[in-house]
């Protein structure tokens, strides 16, 4: 299947008093027409940042140094600002981390999608803008979307200001959704509202989703295929299913380990020993073997790259398959 947007070794980068660091560091990945692509990994790995260079909207002192975004055959990098900025909201929406500070508390919520809509259809007349976005609000089942127009921000519970980025993103029909932890600080009810609604609009508009989130339940709930990030880098890539039924990077298995699962009540919960290392430290050979348990000399010496295991999965190991690996994550 053709892909909608296909990210092609690209490398953000930061300039700070150390020197210039990469937060994204050589990252390739794609996603199709009406898919979803879970981008999964601890804080601090880039995906966020990862986010934000696909909307062309990483801030300074950061920048993108090198690498392609094609949307739809067109490379956003090449994009002058202002078709950028009509491509932006228009074709491409994003809903951002925490929907409290996403919102502007001095104005209503019907303004703001409103506001939305007026940047990319100007001319359209006030009471035509108003409509859409009290259907827009009605479309992500909000009660009372006309009375709920006229409210501001902190008359909404976390979850409803959430299906407001939502309405708001969609407003102008994307093709093309950016999820920044969209369930992050919700409740695990208004949490599988808000991904269940997520699925329905998907079904409904054909839209493409890029899913960045640290948690697998979301990923396994919502996701088709998964990338899996470390200290700037894809580790992992293949399907969902792949990524649970044969995991084969060491990170991956040890992020899958560290689930509690009903049926293992008493068994200690894994965990993967240290952090992700700042990236103006980053270790030399493997990101990961400083924390891994199955790495020897060579990982301490030898930069993997990302290689094919198999139909459609990518993995940049130098042990793997390993199939003790994959014994522990059964």
């Amino acid at each position: 299947m053709d892909a909608l947007l296909s990210i092609e070794n690209l490398r953000t980068v930061f300039r700070t008093n150390a020197g210039e660091i990469a937060a994204v560091d050589g990252v390739s990945l794609s996603v199709a027409r009406g898919k979803t692509l879970g981008i999964v990994g601890e804080s601090g790995c880039g995906k966020s940042v990862l986010s934000l260079s696909a909307m062309r909207l990483v801030p300074p002192p950061g920048k993108i140094a090198s690498g392609r975004i094609i949307f739809d055959g067109q490379d956003l990098l090449a994009l002058p600002d202002e078709q950028m900025r009509a491509l932006r909201g228009r074709r491409i929406a994003m809903i951002f981390q925490e929907p409290m500070t996403s919102l502007n508390p001095v104005f209503t919520i019907g303004d703001q999608i409103v506001e939305a809509m007026r940047a990319h259809e100007r001319g359209t007349a006030a009471a035509d803008l108003k409509a859409r976005a009290i259907a827009a609000l009605d479309r992500v089942r909000i009660p009372a979307a006309a009375r709920r127009f006229d409210e501001y921000p902190h008359q909404m519970s976390g979850g409803m200001r959430q299906r407001v980025m939502i309405a708001m993103a969609l407003a102008c029909g994307p093709d093309l959704l950016i999820a920044d932890e969209p369930t992050t600080a919700l409740d695990v009810t208004v949490q599988a509202q808000i991904l269940d609604l997520l699925r329905d609009l998907q079904v409904q508009t054909g839209m493409a989703i890029i899913l960045i989130t640290h948690d697998l339940g979301v990923v396994a709930e919502m996701a088709d295929e998964v990338a899996v990030m470390y200290a700037g880098r894809v580790v992992e890539r293949t399907s969902a299913k792949k990524i649970f039924d044969d995991p084969q990077h060491p990170y991956t298995l040890g992020l899958l380990g560290s689930i509690p699962k009903l049926e293992e009540q008493h068994e200690r919960l894994l965990a993967i020993e240290g952090a992700v290392p700042p990236p103006f430290a980053l270790p030399t050979g493997c990101r990961f073997h400083p924390r891994c348990v199955f790495s020897d000399a060579a990982c301490a010496k030898t930069d993997p790259s990302l290689r094919a295991l198999g139909d459609a999965h990518e993995v940049a190991c130098l042990r793997a398959p390993v199939e003790t690996i994959v014994d522990v994550a059964a």
